[in-house]
């Protein structure tokens, strides 16, 4: 799209044109409230007879032989079937007792969240800002403002110029639709790979998988994750090749 195509698929971006040289629409992409999507999963879950364990700190795994045979937490000891390792970024040091040795690093990324006091000029839906690798992001009365890639360790703590950094993103392209002085500042860990691809499938364990390291697209390659690990777990044979998931592709 050229300047003026931009602006008639994104209104909001009609002041600031003339900083626009051009634009790519992707129609097949969809935006959403990830919170939203996995409170309802839950309740549908729960509906399906799963139990939620919340406040419950995972302290050590114990194995018997080359099985895990439960997990010791702050509320008492779990015995299951089998177990899978999926816990973002922190998922190495789940698994560094059990000597696995999983490359899954935090990047940080940032965000805030503005609610809206002027529509005509939000987004209509999700704007990406490539001089600063931003998206800027509708959701309901609220606008989401995340990106940049930090690497920190295990640090969530908040600069401000990281702040600033996303205020003048969004400002720049959809001035005055938010109000900065309500902005909710936070941060969080994408768990990420060497190569970019998560880790899915078995370990040296005959009942431990690992579901993790999916980076910036944890909730894009949820449903298709969580499909593949479940045809792994009851022996079905997934829909696609699942050989180069596996942990075992760090092997050498």
């Amino acid at each position: 799209l050229d300047r003026d195509g931009c602006a008639a698929v994104e209104p909001g971006l009609s002041a600031s044109k003339d900083k626009i040289v051009g634009g790519l629409r992707l129609p097949g992409d969809e935006t959403g409230d990830c919170f939203m999507f996995t409170t309802e999963l839950a309740k549908l879950a729960e509906q399906a007879g799963v139990t939620f364990l919340y406040d419950t700190g995972i302290l050590r795994p114990i194995t018997e032989g080359n099985r895990v045979k439960a997990i010791e937490t702050t509320k008492g000891t779990l015995e299951a079937d089998t177990f899978v390792g999926a816990l973002g970024s922190y998922t190495p040091q789940f698994l560094k007792p059990l000597g696995i040795d999983l490359p899954v690093y935090p990047v940080k990324g940032y965000s805030i969240t503005v609610p809206i006091i002027n529509a005509a000029r939000a987004p209509v839906s999700t704007v990406m800002d490539e001089a600063h690798k931003i998206a800027i992001t509708r959701l309901g009365d609220r606008i989401r403002v995340g990106g940049m890639a930090e690497i920190a360790g295990f640090s969530k703590d908040l600069p401000a110029k990281r702040q600033a950094t996303l205020t003048h993103s969004i400002e720049d392209l959809f001035g005055g639709a938010g109000d900065q002085s309500q902005a909710k500042f936070w941060s969080g860990l994408r768990p990420m790979t060497p190569d970019g691809t998560p880790v899915i499938g078995p370990t040296r364990y005959t009942n431990l998988y690992l579901n993790t390291g999916h980076g910036t697209l944890g909730w894009t390659m949820a449903c298709g994750s969580a499909r593949v690990l479940a045809d792994m777990v009851i022996g079905a044979r997934p829909e696609i090749e699942t050989g180069d998931l596996a942990i075992s592709r760090y092997a050498a």
